[in-house]
């Protein structure tokens, strides 16, 4: 059996097909190149803009275009490339698996709560994933911090059924807020109420949502109905810990409400990490915490947030720490915090296709 020679549309000499880039798919049917310079010269030695970089190029090789979703697009290098196919691959495993669910939650106040959720979620947004924060608590610090405002809570969401794309304001690129106020009072009522349910309806609702990478729930400092809706819906939880003694009798009185959770409620939800705040290194005390948490969690003990002024200074800006003082310990710390969670999904992704 032969295999038919083709007649390359810029020089017009017949050749075999041996390579992808020889064959282009187009608008106007199939076109062949018999080399990389006629290909060349087919592209009308007219320079495109890289996809990725923004780079002016001439396209010499097959893997500098790509279509997607019916559209053509150029990139000058391999890792430009590869960064737009590992961003491709990332999306759809977030499509499959659901977004990444974290509860931030220590049933003791003054802890760094919404500092780290309002932090970690905007570092997760900076790095182009699609984040939503629910803001658990009546106090509403979550919109408060980002110097936004909106009317609608899980109130609307779980009470009057509101859909979740007219509650969420946009408050970042990348980063939604479902903002906290007095309303989360009534809400709670609501679902004391209710006959069934009463701790899985925030779960029912959102479970199908395929939106977002990321969800972060930032719980008030109690043990109330909402945040019994926050665990039964998170996944996963992290918890901050102020780095000292009555912190520490916090993080029992939590762990009895984990176990609560996984038993009674039936709902496996893990601690993704405990994390060490307001950690001064001249104080023994803060050294004293740190040790005894890892004595008890071991490796799920993050690098500590250490005291920094630029942390409490940010949200009097309305600005995240990244904003406010990209250069300060404290967005050093949280940049930290930020990489464990991406490695802990990328090891759920990679468990999950294995």
């Amino acid at each position: 059996m032969t295999t038919a020679l083709k007649t390359c549309d810029v020089c017009g000499s017949q050749f075999l097909v041996k390579y992808r880039f020889q064959i282009e798919q187009g608008e106007g049917g199939t076109t062949y190149c018999c080399s990389q310079e006629c290909k060349t010269g087919r592209a009308a030695a007219g320079e495109v803009e890289c996809n990725t970089c923004g780079t002016n190029f001439v396209p010499r090789y097959a893997y500098q275009r790509a279509t997607r979703e019916g559209q053509t697009m150029h990139f000058c290098k391999m890792e430009c490339r590869t960064r737009v196919v590992d961003e491709v691959r990332r999306r759809s495993a977030s499509r499959e698996h659901g977004p990444m669910r974290i509860a931030v939650l220590n049933q003791k106040g003054g802890t760094g709560k919404t500092t780290t959720a309002v932090t970690l979620a905007s570092g997760l947004a900076r790095q182009g994933h699609r984040v939503l924060v629910i803001d658990v608590d009546s106090q509403g610090h979550v919109a408060v911090s980002l110097g936004v405002k909106g009317e609608h809570t899980m109130f609307h969401l779980l009470v009057e059924k509101e859909p979740l794309s007219r509650c969420v304001i946009k408050a970042r690129t990348n980063l939604d807020i479902l903002c906290g106020n007095e309303t989360l009072a009534s809400t709670e009522i609501f679902l004391a109420r209710l006959n069934e349910g009463r701790d899985r309806l925030l779960r029912r609702t959102l479970e199908a949502e395929r939106g977002y990478d990321f969800v972060i729930l930032d719980c008030g400092p109690s043990l109330s109905l909402l945040n019994m809706n926050a665990l039964t819906f998170a996944d996963h939880l992290i918890v901050p810990v102020s780095c000292d003694f009555l912190s520490l009798v916090g993080v029992k009185q939590l762990l009895k409400t984990l176990k609560n959770v996984n038993q009674v409620l039936m709902h496996p939800i893990s601690i993704l990490g405990i994390l060490p705040t307001f950690y001064d290194m001249r104080n023994n005390i803060s050294d004293e915490s740190v040790k005894t948490l890892r004595g008890y969690f071991h490796d799920k003990v993050l690098p500590p947030i250490r005291v920094n002024t630029r942390l409490k200074e940010a949200p009097r800006h309305r600005k995240t720490i990244f904003e406010y003082a990209p250069e300060s310990r404290g967005a050093s710390d949280y940049e930290k915090l930020v990489s464990w969670v991406l490695e802990h999904r990328d090891r759920r992704h990679q468990a999950n296709a294995s």
